[in-house]
């Protein structure tokens, strides 16, 4: 098969364009994300993140990386949330809610729900004029130029955005609790990475 400089330069593009909306990321990164990172690292409860569609899809990657570096995290659908699993939200939780726009239909229902249980509100958004923005308590703002999908459609920087912003949380966390490497092999007894750093000396 020939190569196609064009599946090469679309490929290379949208690297570059990702890198780009990163590198204005880490501007965004002040004294409200510290706020951010030491209100869940003070709460009492779990962080419990709450999406729907790609969004959805980042935060459940997000709730596992807290969960595995010392963080408790769950992780609501926003339907479902419509539809009994806000049981699952208890006074001493935090919430953070993932959306690109921030109008989401169903986000717009729970919200008010939440804030009337007087539990405390994140929104990771890409729209800062948006509902969710205005009516949370802190935003993390993950907002974006454009798409790097060629039709500027298909979510990818924005989810590259949002992921790369809860891995930045999942570490500063790591970073206030002192979560060691011994702390995270008693996370991970299975698999490669946790034979590796279970292993003993008198084991080699």
């Amino acid at each position: 098969m020939k190569k196609d400089i064009n599946i090469i330069e679309t490929a290379k593009n949208l690297i570059s364009e990702q890198s780009i909306s990163l590198n204005n990321l880490k501007e965004r990164i002040d004294d409200n994300f510290q706020s951010i990172v030491e209100l869940i690292a003070s709460t009492r409860g779990r962080i419990i993140i709450i999406g729907l569609g790609k969004s959805g899809i980042i935060g459940r990657k997000i709730v596992a990386t807290l969960n595995s570096t010392g963080t408790f995290a769950s992780f609501i659908h926003a339907s479902d949330a419509l539809h009994g699993d806000l049981g699952n939200i208890n006074t001493n939780d935090v919430v953070l809610f993932i959306s690109k726009s921030g109008n989401t239909e169903e986000l717009k229902k729970i919200v008010p729900l939440v804030n009337d249980m007087n539990i405390r509100t994140i929104a990771m958004v890409g729209n800062l004029d948006s509902y969710l923005a205005l009516e949370c308590a802190f935003v993390l703002d993950v907002s974006i130029a454009r798409e790097s999908c060629p039709n500027n459609l298909a979510p990818t920087t924005s989810t590259t955005m949002q992921l790369v912003m809860g891995d930045a949380l999942a570490m500063s966390l790591l970073k206030i609790k002192n979560f060691t490497e011994e702390d995270f092999a008693k996370l991970h007894p299975g698999g490669a990475l946790g034979q590796r750093l279970s292993l003993k000396v008198n084991e080699l």
